[in-house]
């Protein structure tokens, strides 16, 4: 089966689009790379301040003598200063997790729309290499 001037030029230009939008593809992978590993840079350095703000919860200063009422209502409230930082450093650490599977799931898809540009574009390759 031959193709015409107009069907192979037709076809040429299709492998031309399909090329752009696998560098198109390629760019939004590299774009995903980048935020996934400061993300991942940023999850690391909230997990370590969770890590202390844990550690300065669980760590009492309080010594042995009574303590004013003053006193022990000045100590409640940097205790639950102190648990309302790591509550929030905690839900800082599960939305960077979300987010990083978020971006899996879009790398995930990346692969799977440049996988069946590529069996196109072998496809119309394949066409015009029969002739």
């Amino acid at each position: 089966m031959a193709l015409t001037v107009k069907e192979t030029s037709f076809i040429r230009q299709l492998i031309s689009i399909r090329k752009r939008k696998e560098e198109k593809l390629a760019a939004q992978w590299r774009k995903l790379d980048e935020e996934q590993n400061k993300v991942q840079a940023e999850r690391i350095q909230v997990y370590q301040l969770w890590s202390e703000s844990r550690a300065a919860l669980v760590d009492s200063e309080v010594n042995d003598n009574l303590l004013t009422r003053n006193e022990l209502n000045q100590l409640v409230s940097d205790k639950r200063s102190q648990y309302a930082q790591e509550r929030a450093k905690a839900e800082s650490i599960i939305y960077l997790d979300n987010r990083i599977d978020q971006i899996e799931r879009e790398k995930t898809e990346l692969i799977r729309q440049k996988t069946l540009l590529i069996r196109g574009q072998e496809k119309l390759k394949g066409v015009l290499n029969e002739q």
